[in-house]
């Protein structure tokens, strides 16, 4: 009798082990998840429409395409921080410079200091 009650509750804690591994925390961050802009991106006369990844993990990738031909032109990866009240610094390294962009969430908005709006799909 007392095996089978050990039994009994040796199979609940494991349940219990696993249910609690399959089911998350529900922590992940609003941003996390794929930004498309609104409005067109201009540098140096042309014009990009852009699109952001947000990993769980803190990393990104930013990508550009052609706004008249929605043809992709570049990518640059990115680390990202909520610093709270809804705003993220993303900051990416590497390149020419290293430098921190703010962004702004808003509702279901998202943007930058540029006037661009980015819209989760």
């Amino acid at each position: 009798m007392k095996k089978l009650i050990f039994a009994g509750i040796a199979g609940v804690v494991l349940l219990s082990v696993c249910i609690s591994g399959c089911i998350g925390t529900g922590s992940t961050d609003v941003i996390v998840g794929t930004w498309h802009s609104e409005d067109s991106y201009s540098e140096s006369g042309i014009y990009y429409d852009l699109k952001y990844v947000f990993n769980s993990d803190g990393t990104g990738t930013e990508y550009w395409y052609l706004s008249s031909t929605n043809e992709f032109d570049d990518s640059y990866g990115f680390t990202w921080k909520n610093n709270g009240n809804n705003v993220y610094t993303v900051s990416y390294n590497g390149y020419d410079s290293s430098y921190d962009e703010p962004f702004y969430l808003s509702g279901s908005k998202l943007s930058d200091d540029y006037d661009v709006t980015y819209y989760k799909s």
